[in-house]
């Protein structure tokens, strides 16, 4: 015969709704008093979107082509992020699989400095000592940044006994995961998107036992540049998420990238925007905030991107 429990509601793990309307109010007064636990970019219309920023315990996707600038996105991101959170104890992990940590340097000082990767490769002429001298002093600065670069393809198994360390160790800091990108975790899985949900289910985790954010770049399939897509000026949809079944229901917040001008050749205006040098960012999925286009000026030579300024 089957033992009674004692409180059948508690013992099976519910919780009164009393509890969550206790929850719910002190959500609200943190936000009244500027004491909300959240990690705000430098980009005021997407922190709108995101009710305030990034927030801890969730899967973040930034999708797109391959070459829509998905790791320029969220470098900046990542980077600004961190100068703009300076009193929040973070530490960043860059499973930066496609693109080794020097390169990423080399972007964000190409940014800063608004030099091409040609002028600091050399490839026209050298060079000159003084713009080696402001590199140098530019790039020397991310010294001081919590950010840890793992360039080799890792499994998830990995990854998450790597959070989980750092975790038990530094439990005061919150572990940003950066993974460029989904395609690239290594794994057992018989098929990729079998492997696509051991990583999706393994943020998951993360999220739920110690508030990782993490933060997922995936590539999109081929559906968004079908012909019939040309009609509705190649604008990206939930659906063309590569393997969307496990990485779009599992993530909090879904953004698309565009550049339909660079890559399809658009020049009517796309969303109501000029699309020369656009960077579209589609909200496509957002379980707390709002959806919708957020336009950027986006500079690929220097890898620089701003907001456009709302009209």
């Amino acid at each position: 015969m089957m033992e009674e429990l004692q409180d059948p509601f508690k013992d099976s793990g519910f919780q009164k709704i009393g509890t969550a309307v206790k929850q719910s109010l002190a959500v609200v007064r943190a936000g009244m008093t500027g004491n909300r636990d959240v990690i705000a970019t430098k980009w005021p219309r997407l922190n709108r979107n995101l009710l305030g920023g990034l927030q801890k315990g969730k899967l973040y996707v930034i999708a797109g082509r391959p070459g829509v600038g998905k790791s320029a996105f969220s470098n900046q991101l990542i980077f600004d992020v961190l100068d703009e959170n300076q009193t929040t104890p973070m530490v960043v992990l860059y499973w930066t699989f496609e693109m080794p940590g020097y390169q990423q340097i080399m972007r964000s000082a190409s940014k800063d400095l608004k030099q091409g990767l040609g002028e600091l490769f050399s490839l026209d002429k050298p060079l000159s000592q003084v713009d080696f001298n402001k590199y140098a002093a530019n790039a020397s600065r991310y010294n001081n940044y919590d950010i840890y670069f793992n360039n080799h393809p890792r499994s998830m198994d990995f990854i998450i006994k790597a959070n989980e360390d750092i975790f038990n160790k530094y439990p005061e800091k919150t572990v940003i995961n950066v993974y460029d990108h989904s395609r690239l975790i290594s794994g057992k899985s018989e098929t990729e998107l079998q492997r696509l949900n051991v990583v999706s289910k393994g943020c998951m985790y993360l999220q739920s036992k110690m508030g990782a954010v993490n933060i997922l770049l995936s590539q999109l399939n081929r559906n968004i540049e079908q012909e019939h897509r040309a009609k509705n000026q190649y604008q990206p949809l939930l659906t063309d998420l590569f393997g969307g079944d496990s990485i779009g229901q599992d993530a909090h917040v879904v953004l698309i990238l565009n550049r339909p001008h660079d890559l399809y050749g658009i020049t009517a205006p796309y969303c109501d925007e000029d699309p020369v040098g656009l960077l579209a960012c589609h909200v496509e999925k957002n379980r707390d905030g709002m959806l919708g286009m957020i336009p950027y000026q986006a500079d690929m030579s220097t890898f620089t991107i701003n907001e456009r300024i709302k009209q």
